[in-house]
């Protein structure tokens, strides 16, 4: 799901980005003393990088006393790792083996017999997004998801239990929404700043998991039931609260945003009222999306390109608020596990600034904590050629940064299905305004396209001449079907394949079906197909009891399928869709449960049970085992990239681990998955550095 395309009007901003002084992580002691010194964590109180005093053939870096899990081959088992100063692993074996590596000059961190796996590999996300949200001054919180992992109301990170913007208190109604939003537009006049005020700017609002309020059709009435944003009529909805002070909202998704007048005048968008010279036209479907731009409903590119500028207006305004955001935006999926994050549609402009922040990391001192993967887009214009020449100019920008790579093209069949865009072969379950508008939308209506099977067929020829595989985003049943058989051509009847080594990706892919992977499956090379678990637990009970029903829901997300094809599996969270956490998406995975809010109640636990799997109405279980999800984060997800030398622990791999504070390959937790949640990532290793987490002391917060 789209939350990509920020930054395309900032370019300067981003451009010029210097690299963050940061007091969190400092450079390893040169005697090694302090590193020697473990906390009751069993990390060491200091981090940087690899020594560079180290004499030929001695370690940087010695972690031991250790419970490795290499996640190779063979399932080996190790006590320690020792690291060259190159970043890369010299010897994985017995304490005594990683110690007689080191010298005086060595830093040493004994662990204490805590867990040691390939570091998390991030197989979809948007970081940088995900960074621009985290801005409590310029970005109102309108979610009931708790992406940012807030502290929650009644624990002693939250200083005032109404204070949605530093802790976590969900949006429940409609009336909660405009109520925030009412609250920033009074802030801004009570500043006196309104003669040029920055937009009232709110994220992650969701009307499919919004509970009863006013404006209900029935008296039990939820979410789509009620008066929101989402029912064609969000322009006046938002006038009513501000005309002289652009409100913009995005989605949860991001595939959707909502304006009010002023908003949609300073976006200015072609065929609508308020267009002047030099409009922006849509990129795709661009009669519907002009007609729902009027109404104040922003939908797919247009969203995108709404959300750049926007952002870009805060970020012009304070030129150094983009690196802060970034560096805390990475420290954050440090402090869950990656290791490598992934820009899911990244400009030549944000492909600039990962640039910027991450080309002096090596061997020095370096305040970030991860490398990056590229995916390259460019939501400016319909032609594809425009996307492949970001991933070219990329390449040429990034060069030989072993941080950073532009991995692979990006290209969207289909929206999301909360948003009525996912595109279905038949009608979704229940439809609200403005989609059954039959002067706007075909009827019945059953989403929207955003490309055809020969034009999914023309780009993956394009991006594979271009020396790229390309991620596919699909979501409805009959944008996957495109899918599909746009990849099986390609690979079989012209024979265009993505470069040796490299795989395409089936992004979403929640309703692809057994005979589908079956196709695949038979692919050579093969393709990865990444699945996006967590929508199960946050979507699961929308989905069924409003959007698509449970005859489509109950095996949506089918990951076991993928697994006992042999096909690759991935897992992902899409952020700032759901939350950054590898051990949320694997439990997820492995439980197949759904959230049941308090406030959005389930009214039928038959028809829509808790558990996603085994219901003798709709066959079938999805579950996948705690093996299966620690694959999709580490081998497997190299796979997906191409990474020969990640994802598992081996001489001569780069050096990326995550330690965690017990096993979650265990027996016990294997037969309680509910115990991931004890789980704490420690510290991290990447490229060789060493990165304690200082939030590990702290009671984890479990998304809610």
């Amino acid at each position: 799901m789209k939350v990509e395309g920020f930054y395309r009007s900032i370019a300067a901003a981003l451009v010029a980005l210097v690299i963050l002084a940061s007091a969190t992580i400092t450079s390893c002691s040169t005697d090694g003393s302090a590193s020697r010194r473990a906390v009751k964590t069993g990390v060491s109180p200091t981090a940087g990088s690899p020594s560079t005093m180290a004499s030929p053939g001695v370690a940087a870096l010695v972690i031991y006393n250790a419970n490795v899990v290499t996640m190779d081959d063979n399932n080996a088992s190790a006590q320690g790792v020792a690291i060259g100063p190159a970043g890369r692993i010299m010897k994985v074996g017995t304490n005594a083996q990683v110690l007689g590596l080191a010298d005086k000059n060595t830093q040493q961190v004994d662990l204490r017999g805590a867990t040691v796996l390939p570091g998390f590999i991030d197989p979809h996300s948007h970081m940088a997004g995900y960074a621009m949200y985290n801005d409590p001054e310029h970005w109102t919180d309108v979610s009931n998801i708790n992406v940012l992992f807030k502290p929650l109301p009644g624990t002693s990170g939250c200083l005032d239990a109404k204070d949605y913007q530093h802790c976590f208190v969900p949006v429940q109604t409609q009336q909660d929404v405009t109520a925030r939003i009412k609250a920033a537009v009074a802030k801004i006049r009570q500043s006196g700043s309104q003669i040029d005020p920055l937009p009232v700017l709110a994220f992650n609002y969701d009307a499919s998991r919004l509970g009863h309020g006013a404006g209900c059709s029935k008296p039990d009435g939820l979410g789509l039931d009620c008066e929101t944003f989402e029912n064609g009529l969000a322009r006046p909805q938002l006038d009513a609260i501000a005309q002289d002070i652009p409100i913009y909202v995005t989605s949860e998704s991001g595939h959707i945003s909502y304006v009010n007048t002023k908003a949609l005048q300073m976006l200015n968008i072609c065929n609508t009222s308020v267009a002047s010279g030099g409009c922006h036209a849509p990129t795709t479907n661009p009669t519907v999306e002009s007609q729902l731009a009027e109404k104040g409903q922003l939908d797919e590119d247009l969203s995108l390109y709404a959300t750049g500028k926007m952002q870009g207006l805060v970020l012009n305004r304070y030129p150094t608020l983009a690196e802060t955001l970034l560096q805390k935006a990475a420290t954050i999926y440090a402090q869950h596990g990656y290791t490598l994050a992934q820009e899911g549609a990244a400009t030549i402009d944000d492909i600039g600034l990962y640039n910027k922040v991450l080309q002096n990391c090596l061997p020095n001192k370096c305040p970030f904590p991860l490398s990056a993967a590229m995916v390259a887009y460019d939501d400016s214009s319909p032609d594809f050629s425009s996307i492949v020449a970001t991933g070219v100019a990329g390449r040429t920008l990034v060069g030989s940064n072993p941080l950073l790579t532009v991995a692979m093209l990006k290209s969207f069949t289909d929206g999301s299905p909360q948003g009525y865009t996912a595109f279905l072969n038949s009608p979704y379950m229940q439809v609200f305004t403005p989609f059954t508008n039959g002067g706007i939308f075909q009827q019945p209506y059953v989403g929207l396209p955003d490309l055809s099977e020969q034009q999914i067929q023309q780009r993956l020829y394009a991006a594979h001449a271009a020396g790229f595989p390309m991620l596919i985003h699909q979501i409805g049943d009959a944008a996957i079907g495109n899918a599909v058989r746009a990849v099986m051509a390609s690979a079989t009847k012209d024979h265009s394949v993505p470069p040796p080594g490299t795989h395409d990706v089936m992004l979403h892919a929640p309703m692809i079906t057994t005979a589908q992977l079956d196709q695949l499956k038979t692919l050579n090379p093969g393709v990865v197909v990444s699945i996006m678990s967590t929508n199960v637990y946050y979507y699961g009970l929308p989905e069924c009891q409003q959007v698509l029903g449970p005859q489509r829901t109950m095996n949506i997300y089918p990951a076991r399928a993928v697994r006992d094809r042999g096909l690759h599996l991935t897992l992902h969270s899409d952020t700032p869709v759901t939350p950054p956490y590898p051990l949320f998406e694997i439990w997820v995975g492995v439980t197949r449960q759904t959230q049941q809010p308090s406030w959005y109640p389930n009214r039928n636990t038959q028809t829509c049970p808790v558990i996603f799997a085994n219901n003798p109405a709709y066959p079938g279980d999805e579950r996948i085992s705690i093996l299966d999800g620690i694959k999709a984060f580490t081998t497997n997800a190299a796979w997906q990239y191409g990474m020969t030398d990640r994802g598992s622990l081996a001489t001569s791999n780069v050096a990326d681990m995550v330690i965690l504070s017990s096993n979650p390959l265990d027996p016990s937790v294997v037969a309680n998955p509910n115990l991931l949640q004890n789980i704490r990532t420690l510290a991290t290793v990447s490229y060789g550095r060493y990165i304690p987490n200082p939030t590990a002391n702290q009671p984890p917060v479990w998304p809610n």
